[in-house]
């Protein structure tokens, strides 16, 4: 198992802060050189600690109005490896399988509330899914300013 000191740990935080930043700006930050910045971040990615990249989309300018979560149970005889073809629905942003009463999580996105109605309707309840509650989600403490 890898060991993640303060450095790396530092080093992650400013990349979680901003994907983009460069080695030399790390390096700046931590009073570091960009060399030890690269090879640490390097060594991470090789690790499995870092996993990869990527872009925060501004949902609501792609015209997805509506956002929502849907906590459910799989139907009995249905394995949980169903749960995968889930991901498959343009809809769908995020599966979780978790404790509780409802035992599945999923984060959806739509252009508006018959969209989204016709995509759980129409394509996630079909995939083994029964004791649906919807609830819709009205702000969110994740979104970037500016967002």
């Amino acid at each position: 198992m890898p060991v993640v000191d303060a450095m790396n740990r530092r080093i992650l935080q400013l990349l979680v802060d901003d994907g983009r930043m460069t080695h030399n700006e790390i390096a700046a930050k931590l009073k570091r050189s960009p060399s030890t910045v690269r090879d640490r971040i390097k060594r991470m990615e090789d690790d499995g600690i870092i996993l990869g990249y990527f872009a925060v989309v501004n949902n609501e300018r792609m015209g997805l109005k509506v956002d929502a979560i849907l906590f459910a149970n799989l139907r009995p005889g249905v394995p949980s490896e169903e749960l995968r073809k889930l991901k498959g629905v343009e809809e769908v942003k995020e599966v979780l399988q978790v404790t509780g009463p409802r035992r599945v999580v999923v984060r959806l996105q739509a252009r508006d509330a018959t969209a989204l109605e016709q995509a759980i309707s129409s394509k996630v309840i079909p995939l083994g899914l029964e004791d649906v509650e919807l609830r819709m989600v009205t702000s969110s403490a994740n979104r970037l300013p500016g967002s």
